[in-house]
């Protein structure tokens, strides 16, 4: 039987890592998980592959601290559109961030090594109050997503599926979500500090 072969498939029983790696979006105006502008619902459930640190500009936001995270969501407590089997990368911030920074610290001190287990990101309602076009001050809602963590289950993706899709782990590359920030991995506290302050001049002076 002839076939027709031309963007290939994803292999059985392993994790597809795309060219062009799926950006899933939190959106924090309606709590929901978003890639381009298709909502896909508002539960993740997902094992993390990768984790940094990058400061910069990402759509609205400028001069942020953001915590880049590639991952694999789980069928089991995932919304259904969520892509399956599939690395996808994501971005957090400010409040969001913190609750999975104190997670990880948090297995951390218990001596669990976090990537063992999966993550559960929940979306946590907020109140707040921001001016409108006009300068009037008003009330709003917003989300934030509340991070926890379980152990893995048999109808988890395997620590073997994972591990294979780390031997792509050069792949891991988000260039567009990126193009606007710098990645503070393995930098100094006071070059960290020179980057989010724009000291160009304490930055040259460290290297």
């Amino acid at each position: 039987m002839t076939s027709l072969s031309i963007f290939g498939t994803k292999p059985k029983d392993a994790i597809l890592v795309a060219d062009n790696i799926p950006n899933l979006r939190c959106n924090c105006q309606e709590g929901q998980w978003k890639i381009s502008d298709e909502a896909l619902g508002n539960k993740l459930e997902c094992s993390i592959l990768k984790f940094s640190k990058y400061h910069g500009t990402l759509g609205q936001t400028t001069n942020t601290i953001w915590g880049q995270l590639f991952f694999v969501a789980e069928n089991s407590g995932s919304s259904s559109d969520i892509y399956r089997e599939c690395l996808m990368v994501t971005y957090q911030k400010t409040r969001s961030l913190s609750s999975f920074l104190n997670l990880i610290t948090k297995l951390q001190c218990k001596g669990i090594e976090a990537a063992e287990g999966v993550f559960v990101a929940s979306f946590v309602k907020h109140s707040g109050q921001k001016p409108d076009e006009s300068g009037i001050v008003k009330p709003i809602n917003y989300y934030s997503v509340d991070w926890q963590w379980r152990e893995r289950t048999e109808e988890d993706n395997s620590i073997d599926q994972l591990v294979g899709a780390l031997g792509e782990v050069d792949k891991f590359i988000d260039l567009e979500g990126t193009a606007k920030m710098r990645c503070l991995d393995g930098l100094s506290a006071s070059e960290v500090q020179a980057i989010i302050s724009g000291n160009q001049l304490l930055l040259e002076s460290n290297k």
